[in-house]
């Protein structure tokens, strides 16, 4: 039977990977979308951006929380170390939409 702290790193892996990586990986697909498939309404790829950003938010949370989340250089996170990732991740969001539409729409001027 495991014990709750190997359920915890299990659970911790889990969340690192998906907010180091895989939901990072959700977002650009979302963002890029609209470009491969401009004859879709947006709402959809818009509304799965929205959600990829409300969860990495919440993954880093809990990671931070309760599975003993660290910074890069191995110090254990904080609350601050937190809304520092969600201010640059949000912003970097906005960013990357910002690009997509603007690259939509100048693809959409050319036809």
């Amino acid at each position: 039977m495991a014990d709750g702290k190997s359920t915890d790193s299990v659970l911790g892996l889990f969340l690192r990977l998906y907010w180091m990586m895989l939901g990072n990986g959700v977002l650009v697909i979302a963002a890029a979308f609209p470009l491969a498939y401009p004859q879709i309404p947006v709402v959809l790829p818009l509304a799965v951006f929205g959600l990829g950003v409300i969860s990495l938010i919440a993954a880093r949370f809990i990671d931070i929380r309760f599975c003993g989340g660290q910074t890069s250089d191995g110090t254990p996170a904080s609350i601050k170390d937190w809304i520092r990732y969600v201010k640059i991740l949000v912003s970097s969001a906005l960013l990357l939409l910002g690009i997509v539409w603007g690259l939509r729409a100048l693809l959409a001027s050319m036809d």
